[in-house]
C-alpha cells in the first residue's frame, strides 16, 4: 500500500534537521521505500501490508526517527499533547443504545458533540489533504479524513439526530442478503449476506462499519449534533465486505490489516479537540468505551548468541536496548538472553527471528558483515533429485498432450479442505497477504481443480504439475516431500493408459513390475507397483466430482521403480503364440482387476493387453509362451476357455476370438 505524506506535517511529528533527500535514503534503506518525491516535498511511501502502524503521518515519523538515529543524524519522535474527553457542565445528551448481536466487535468508542458552527478547514488542512488526493470539504468531514492519515485509525461521524430520529439504536449484526442501503456517495448497494452492519431498530441499515458511512445517518450543513465513533472490527469481516461491495476506502484498507484497537483512544481525543478548536463544539457526553477482550502482548524472550549467530556480529545491550525501546518496545537484559514486550501495535512481533530481523533492520543491513560461506562443495546430489527424470517426465507426458502449469504453494481454506487434510492439520501464515494465500497446501490437486474451472471453454484439458508438498511436523519445519500431479477431463480410461505409457517410458516394469490399482473407497484407489509379491504405493488415483480423474505420485518413490535404461533380456528359445479376445464389457465393470484376473489365471499367460475399445467392446491381446517347450493350440484351448469363464462370470459378453 502506497501512502502520500507532505515533508511538512512529517515534521509536526518528527524532530530533525534532516533533508528530505536524507529522509528518501535511510528510511528506503532500512524501513518503508520512498518510491519518489513530488514537487513541493510530498513523499510517495510504499508500505507492506504486514506493517499497518506504519501506514500514517505518526507511524512514519516514528520509524523515522528510529532509522535516522542509527545513521548519525539527530531525530527524534515528537510526542502527542492531548486531553481527556469530560463532558461539558452545561451539556448532557444520551449516548445510543449500543446493542451486539455479533462478537466480531474488538472495541467501539463514542461521544456526542453539540453546537457545532459551520466553518472551514484551515488553510494547512486543505492544502495537506489536497497533497494527499483527498477532497476537501467542509471542517467536520475535513477532520475525520485528516485524523485518519495522520494517526492511522479511522474514524467516523454520524449526525446524532437523526440516529436519535430513528429510534436511538445502534444494532451491530451480521446482515442477512438482500437488505438495501445507500452510501455517501448516494450509491445503492445490496448486503450479500454476512458482513457487518449497523442497524436502527426498525431494521433499517444506518452504516456499513469500518468501510463507508450511509446517506440516511451522514451529517451535512444542518448537522449540529454528530456522534463521533471508532469502531474496530475482525479483519476477515471488513475485508469480506470491503472487497464483495467493491467499495475499497482508505477506512477499509486499514480496518482489514488488523489495525490496533488500543490506538482509538488516541484518536477520540485528538478529533475531539479539533472538532472543539475549529467547529466550537461542545463535549455532550461521556465518552463511551467497549473493549471485551484486550490484548496484551506477551515478551518474547531471544538468546544474545542466536542474535549473534544471525548478524555474525555482536550487539552489545545498550545499542539492543536503544534500538527496540525506540521502537516501542518494552526490553530487559540478562547475562544471556533479552526480554522484548512489543508494542500493541506490532502484532508482526511474535517470535525470536522477529526481533533479530529488527535489530538487523534498524542497525542496518549494509552494517552488517559480507563473507562468502566457508567449507568444501558437496560433490555428491540429492538422492531425492533427479533432473535427468523431471526433464523425461515432463516432455514425455508433453508429448501426450498434457500440459505443465505452476500454481501457488500457498492456498484458500476451501482448497485446503478439500485436499482430503483436515484444516487443523495445515501450516497457516498467521497474516497471509489476502485469504486466497493462507494455508501450505499438503495436496496439489485442489489447485489443478481450479486451474480446469478457469478453462471452462476447454472441454478436454489435461494438466500436471510437479512441486512439493508441505506436511507438518511437531517443533520443526515440515516435511516438503515432491509430488507429480495429474488432473485431465478426458474419460478415465485414457489417463490410467496414459499413467501406463509413462511407468512403462521410465522402465517401471523393467524388473517384472506389475501395475496394481488397488481401491480404497469408492472414487478413490492407490496406485501400487508389486514385484516379488512385494508392494511399493506410489500415490493415489481418483475420480473427482465431473468426471475428472486426477493422479498424485509421491515423487521419491516413483524414482525408485524407475529406471534409466531397459533391463536385457535374452530372447527366448520358444514359440509364443498371439490371440486376441474381444468381450462386451457392461458399464461399471473395472478393466485392472479384470486383466489382473486374466494374468493370474494361468502360468503360461505371458501378458495381457488392452488392444482397442469399440464403443462397449474390449479387445484383450493375449500372448502364451511356455519358456522350455512350443506350445500348440492345443494346449491353450483350455487356457483360453478359463478366460472366457472368468469374462463370464464378471457379466463380460464374448464378441469373438482372432
Amino acid at each position: 500500500m502506497n501512502i502520500l505524506i507532505p515533508d511538512s506535517w512529517l515534521r509536526e511529528h518528527l524532530q530533525t534537521k534532516a533533508k528530505p533527500s536524507d529522509i528518501q535514503k535511510y528510511l528506503s534503506l532500512s524501513g518503508p521505500s520512498v518510491e519518489r518525491i513530488y514537487e513541493g516535498d510530498v513523499y510517495d511511501i510504499e508500505v507492506t501490508t504486514n506493517r499497518v502502524d506504519s501506514m500514517s503521518v505518526r507511524g512514519i515519523a516514528r520509524e523515522a526517527a528510529t532509522i535516522l538515529k542509527r545513521a548519525g543524524i539527530a531525530a527524534k519522535l515528537k510526542p502527542l499533547t492531548l486531553k481527556s474527553i469530560v463532558r461539558h457542565p452545561a451539556k448532557d445528551l444520551p449516548l445510543p443504545e449500543i446493542i451486539y448481536e455479533t462478537e466480531a466487535v474488538h472495541r467501539v468508542l463514542a461521544v456526542v458533540l453539540t453546537d457545532l458552527q459551520p466553518a472551514q478547514s484551515p488553510e494547512t488542512m486543505q492544502e495537506r489533504l489536497k497533497a494527499i488526493e483527498v477532497n476537501v470539504h467542509d471542517a467536520l468531514i475535513d477532520i475525520s479524513n485528516y485524523i485518519t492519515h495522520e494517526l492511522g485509525h479511522p474514524c467516523h461521524v454520524f449526525d446524532y439526530d437523526k440516529i436519535m430520529a430513528k429510534g436511538g439504536k445502534i444494532i451491530i449484526k451480521e446482515a442477512t442478503k438482500g437488505k438495501s442501503f445507500v452510501t455517501l456517495d448516494e450509491v445503492e448497494h445490496r448486503t450479500l449476506g454476512g458482513e457487518i452492519v449497523f442497524e436502527s431498530e426498525n431494521g433499517e441499515i444506518i452504516d456499513l462499519p469500518a468501510i463507508k458511512g450511509t446517506l440516511n445517518t451522514g451529517v451535512d450543513r444542518q448537522t449540529t449534533s454528530v456522534l463521533f465513533w471508532i469502531e474496530s472490527l475482525d479483519a476477515k469481516k471488513v475485508r469480506q465486505a470491503s472487497m464483495g461491495h467493491a467499495i475499497r476506502t482508505v477506512a477499509a484498507q486499514l480496518n482489514e490489516k488488523n489495525v490496533d484497537p488500543h490506538l482509538g483512544k488516541i484518536v477520540m481525543e485528538y478529533g475531539v479537540m479539533l472538532m472543539e478548536k475549529l467547529c466550537q463544539a461542545k463535549i455532550a457526553s461521556s465518552l463511551y468505551d467497549y473493549f471485551p477482550n484486550q490484548f496484551q502482548p506477551q515478551a518474547i524472550v531471544v538468546k544474545k548468541q542466536l542474535i549473534e549467530n544471525y548478524l555474525g556480529i555482536v550487539l552489545i545491550d545498550a545499542e539492543i536496548t536503544s534500538i527496540l525501546t525506540d521502537l516501542d518496545c518494552q526490553v530487559t537484559c540478562d547475562t544471556t538472553t533479552i526480554a522484548v514486550t512489543p508494542p500493541t501495535f506490532r502484532p508482526d512481533l511474535q517470535i525470536p527471528a522477529d526481533i533479530i530481523e529488527e535489530l538487523a533492520r534498524i542497525y542496518g543491513y549494509h552494517q552488517l558483515p559480507s563473507k562468502l560461506m566457508s567449507g568444501e562443495l558437496a560433490v555428491q546430489s540429492d538422492p531425492n533429485t533427479n533432473y535427468h527424470f523431471e526433464n523425461l517426465v515432463k516432455h514425455f507426458l508433453a508429448d501426450q498432450g498434457w500440459q505443465e502449469i505452476y500454481s501457488y504453494s500457498l492456498v484458500s481454506k476451501e482448497q485446503a479442505e478439500a485436499s482430503g487434510h483436515p484444516l487443523a492439520d495445515h501450516l497457516g501464515l498467521s497474516n497471509p497477504l489476502k485469504e486466497e494465500t493462507t494455508y501450505l497446501r499438503r495436496s496439489l490437486i485442489p489447485s489443478l481443480v481450479e486451474i480446469l474451472e478457469l478453462n471452462p471453454s476447454r472441454k478436454e484439458l489435461s494438466i500436471f504439475e510437479l512441486a512439493c508438498v508441505y506436511h507438518p511436523k511437531p517443533n520443526d519445519l515440515p516435511t516438503q516431500p515432491l509430488t507429480l500431479a495429474l488432473l485431465s477431463s478426458r474419460p478415465y480410461r485414457q489417463v490410467r493408459g496414459d499413467l501406463e505409457n509413462l511407468l512403462t517410458r521410465l522402465y517401471v516394469f523393467a524388473n517384472d513390475q506389475e501395475l496394481l490399482i488397488e481401491e480404497t473407497n469408492p472414487g478413490k484407489a492407490k496406485v501400487i507397483i508389486t514385484a516379488d509379491r512385494k508392494k511399493t504405493t506410489l500415490g493415489t488415483l481418483q475420480i473427482l466430482e465431473g468426471g475428472l480423474t486426477a493422479i498424485e505420485l509421491d515423487w521419491k518413490s516413483l524414482l525408485q521403480v524407475s529406471h534409466r535404461y531397459p533391463r536385457y533380456q535374452k530372447l527366448s528359445n520358444t514359440a509364443a503364440i498371439s490371440e486376441e479376445l474381444t468381450f462386451t464389457v457392461p458399464e461399471g465393470v473395472a478393466i485392472g482387476p479384470l486383466m489382473t484376473a486374466f494374468k493370474e489365471s494361468n502360468a503360461l499367460i505371458k501378458s495381457v493387453e488392452l488392444k482397442s475399445i469399440y464403443q462397449a467392446n474390449y479387445s484383450f491381446g493375449f500372448v502364451f509362451q511356455d519358456p522350455e517347450k512350443n506350445i500348440s493350440t492345443t494346449q491353450v484351448e483350455p487356457i483360453r476357455q478359463k478366460l472366457v469363464t472368468i469374462a463370464t462370470d464378471a457379466k463380460l459378453t464374448l464378441v469373438g476370438a482372432l
